[in-house]
């Protein structure tokens, strides 16, 4: 699977609504759409996918070209050292081809704090604690590769 910015869409999207599904906040319907744009601007940052992923080692490796090619060491083999650096960094915060930047436990922190101040939530039902469970055990649930 090679994830795309929109899987963080779709995975904000489905944040909101499988918490609304399980009666742990109440939206506005009206207002819903706004509710996921605004939560994947939150997220956004947060999270770096496949895609950005590689854009990113290309950058790497555009600014070092002169260095590499003098190196003698194939693009392919650069292109893969660069990404298993990146990795190493990302690695523990990886989950189906989404890399959080911060422990996936800070990123549903955020969340929280999101739904709570959020104009457009009418209500948070659940405790901090266990809606902060609740987002995490879906971020790890959370498979690009099932997306309907």
């Amino acid at each position: 699977m090679f994830t795309k910015k929109d899987h963080i869409k779709v995975l904000a999207k489905n944040v909101v609504s499988r918490l609304e599904q399980d009666e742990s906040i109440a939206l506005n319907p009206r207002t819903r759409q706004m509710v996921y744009q605004d939560l994947y601007t939150k997220l956004s940052p947060y999270i770096i996918t496949d895609e950005e992923m590689r854009e990113k080692i290309i950058t790497q490796m555009g600014q070092k070209a002169e260095a590499l090619e003098d190196s003698g060491v194939t693009e392919s083999d650069q292109f893969k050292a660069a990404r298993t650096v990146l990795m190493n960094k990302l690695g523990e915060n990886a989950v189906n081809g989404l890399y959080y930047q911060i422990p996936i436990k800070n990123v549903a922190t955020l969340v929280v704090q999101f739904m709570m101040s959020h104009n457009q939530v009418e209500e948070v039902y659940l405790s901090d604690d266990d809606l902060e469970k609740s987002i995490v055990d879906f971020f790890k649930k959370f498979n690009p590769e099932q997306l309907h």
